[in-house]
């Protein structure tokens, strides 16, 4: 499998975008903050618990303290936490998923997941780290969207194709990241 991350060139939005350690800056990504597949590959996932099949991605900036007054649905906060921290959205490749969907599909918070654009295939891996409303699918960190070859920019509006398919596989929080430390992944 391969994953193909690339960065957002919106000059008209890149405050929007983060930056620094583990940002959706594919030259600037610190191992561990949601861009390592698992140790083990997708071998060690195991069975999908969850999968959304082709829905329209919803950006969720939450986390990311630059989209306060930028989305009108923002939190300061994520269910999840990284190092202690909420889980800032163009850092960190994540997918949000209900309560329900958690329960049924036997998924927790830091559970592994993969995101897809369903029309050029890029995918990457992604950590299930915010829960939403019921009923939601296909909501993904503004990172996940990044990699995928989606860019956000504010009030919801997306570029490039915003179809994709979340798969989350339940009973992998505890499987550790593979890359080496401080690496740039390209």
């Amino acid at each position: 499998m391969t994953i193909t991350l690339t960065g957002c060139d919106d000059d008209d939005h890149a405050d929007l975008l983060g930056g620094g350690p583990g940002s959706s800056d594919p030259n600037n990504i610190v191992a561990g903050d949601g861009f390592c597949g698992p140790q083990g590959g997708s071998q060690a996932l195991g069975p999908a618990s969850f999968d959304s099949g082709a829905t329209t991605a919803k950006i969720d900036t939450d986390g990311n303290p630059l989209m306060q007054g930028h989305d009108k649905k923002w939190q300061a906060g994520t269910s999840g936490h990284v190092h202690g921290q909420p889980v800032n959205s163009a850092q960190y490749a994540f997918v949000v998923m209900s309560p329900s969907q958690m329960a049924a599909d036997h998924v927790q918070l830091g559970d592994w997941a993969t995101v897809t654009n369903t029309a050029t295939g890029q995918q990457t891996y992604a950590r299930v780290e915010d829960v939403g409303p019921e009923g939601g699918s296909g909501e993904i960190s503004q990172a996940a969207a990044s990699a995928v070859g989606i860019q956000y920019q504010s009030n919801s509006f997306t570029i490039g194709n915003p179809t994709v398919d979340v798969v989350a596989y339940g009973g992998t929080a505890s499987i550790q990241g593979d890359c080496p430390p401080h690496v740039a992944l390209q």
